[in-house]
């Protein structure tokens, strides 16, 4: 194999990693394949694959790099252990780099078709697959570059994001394919895909520009509901510690205060933003209660709570919401959690995993789609990372929810992209069910998302901040929240069939032509 052809390889992943938050070059990412498929043009499918795995770890390696911050500053483990453990997730990620790449050669190696055919259903699949397969990690798909690209990503409320990365890879695979056409000198075969690509993007274009067109953010229709965002900027080195849960305490009381001339429905302070359970912390659990009656307002916040269940205690990272009257109105436990955040992973056999989470993290997994409800209207629930999963998400707003609120503590990131990757997928939830999203976060970033995917407002990262906003909610259902992936399903039906034709079907009708 060339030592160029590696270099193509790597080359595809590094220019992969300018389309995401921070650098948010989006426009790179339509052309970021190219060299990937270029390096694989004469490759075998062994080979191809190892091209695939070279672009796949450079992209996540690259996309990454905050896992170390967390592993080193916050699971305590040594830097060299943090590297083996941020290069072993990296390179599982790649695989799905590597099967993408194997396939597709393996598939041209039996057979003339040309890659705009095979290649956007095949990364949707597997990109669908890299979202549940053990626990699941949807981190940054490659529909998510475009998220500043308000247009090309207004078909997600039909497709979900999974139709984003399905356009660009299609034109990806286009101009692989004119680039090829202009060596090889041989321009008719690639007419008619040069023109579908087109047609597609333009179909996806207008109708971004026509959605958009219909549901401005000056557009003050429907119910409006006045929220208030809370950052406290609570150090995370220090959260945990008793003796700083007063000042904890009074920080975020000082902030809420703030936002009482504001008169807010509803206001919003992030994940465990009470370090102790608030089930029964005495005398915080009565100044919080206190402080609702006096702002006349519903609070919602996140603290760790517990259950027992006979002789067992079950631990959750839930969030609770109380009336003005100072009533518990409802409590929402996080149903997806973060492995090895918040649960060790294979506890029973590794039992090293749980000495990385610590106790505080050993949590359990809540078992409902519980949507907490205000006069104004229901809201669906998100803690932390549970943003990032589409349909996970979608059942909230199918199950009534008319807003979504997403809390999280992203301190453990430090200064790096992930706070500002985390809430470029936040906003693809607001465009697939077309419901507003407010979000407040610890450290930042904290904001307003718009059902049009814009980010309304946005708070810096490492500040303390009081946000306020009027959001409106409407009764707007969107193709995807009724239907869920379907046009996932139908990529993932296509390329399973196609792949078992070639294996069985085609190979069958070669051997009864030589008998």
């Amino acid at each position: 194999m060339r030592l160029s052809n590696l270099f193509l390889a790597a080359l595809s992943g590094f220019l992969l990693i300018l389309a995401f938050p921070q650098f948010d070059f989006e426009i790179v990412a339509w052309g970021a394949l190219i060299p990937l498929f270029w390096s694989m043009r004469r490759a075998t499918p062994v080979q191809a694959a190892l091209l695939g795995f070279v672009a796949g770890f450079s992209f996540f390696t690259g996309l990454l790099p905050w896992i170390y911050n967390v592993l080193t500053q916050y699971g305590h483990l040594p830097g060299g252990v943090s590297v083996f453990f941020l290069l072993l997730l990296t390179a599982y990620l790649a695989l799905y780099f590597s099967a993408f790449a194997f396939a597709l050669r393996w598939v041209k190696g039996r057979v003339e078709i040309p890659e705009t055919l095979i290649a956007p259903p095949l990364w949707v699949s597997l990109e669908y697959i890299r979202g549940f397969l053990f626990s699941g990690f949807p981190w940054e798909l490659l529909g998510y570059s475009q998220y500043l690209t308000l247009p090309m990503v207004q078909i997600a409320d039909i497709t979900g994001v999974y139709g984003v990365s399905f356009l660009i890879v299609l034109v990806n695979a286009a101009g692989y394919r004119l680039l090829e056409a202009c060596v090889e000198r041989e321009w008719k075969p690639v007419r008619r895909e040069l023109i579908a690509a087109a047609l597609f993007l333009m179909v996806s274009g207008t109708y971004g520009y026509w959605r958009l067109a219909g549901m401005s953010p000056e557009n003050k229709g429907g119910t409006a509901v006045r929220i208030s965002l809370i950052q406290g900027n609570i150090p995370q080195d220090v959260k945990w510690e008793p003796k700083f849960q007063e000042e904890t305490m009074r920080i975020y009381t000082d902030l809420t205060l703030r936002a009482q001339v504001t008169q807010p429905h509803l206001i919003i302070w992030p994940e465990t933003a009470t370090p102790f359970f608030f089930q029964d912390s005495f005398p915080h659990q009565s100044r919080i209660l206190d402080l609702t009656q006096r702002m006349k307002a519903h609070l919602l916040f996140g603290s760790p709570a517990y259950d027992r269940k006979g002789r067992e205690t079950l631990y959750y990272n839930s969030a609770f919401l109380i009336s003005p009257e100072g009533k518990v109105a409802g409590r929402y436990d996080k149903i997806h959690l973060v492995p090895f955040g918040e649960y060790a992973p294979l506890a029973g056999l590794l039992g090293f995993t749980r000495d990385i989470i610590g106790a505080m993290g050993d949590f359990a997994a809540g078992e409902e789609i519980k949507n907490l409800s205000i006069p104004q209207g229901k809201f669906g629930m998100l803690i932390c990372y549970e943003v990032i999963f589409p349909d996970l998400t979608r059942r909230f707003v199918d199950r009534g929810a008319r807003f979504l609120v997403n809390i999280t503590n992203d301190a453990w990131f430090g200064h790096t992209a992930a706070p500002y990757q985390h809430i470029s997928m936040a906003a693809l939830r607001a465009v697939e069910n077309r419901v507003p999203l407010a979000r407040a976060a610890n450290t930042g970033i904290s904001g307003f998302i718009h059902p049009s995917g814009r980010i309304l407002q946005a708070s810096g990262i490492f500040t303390k901040a009081t946000l306020f906003d009027n959001i409106y909610l409407q009764d707007r259902w969107s193709f995807y929240t009724q239907f869920g992936d379907l046009f996932t399903y139908l990529c993932l039906g296509y390329t399973l069939l196609f792949l078992i034709y070639i294996r069985f079907g085609r190979e069958d009708r070669v051997e009864r032509n030589r008998k």
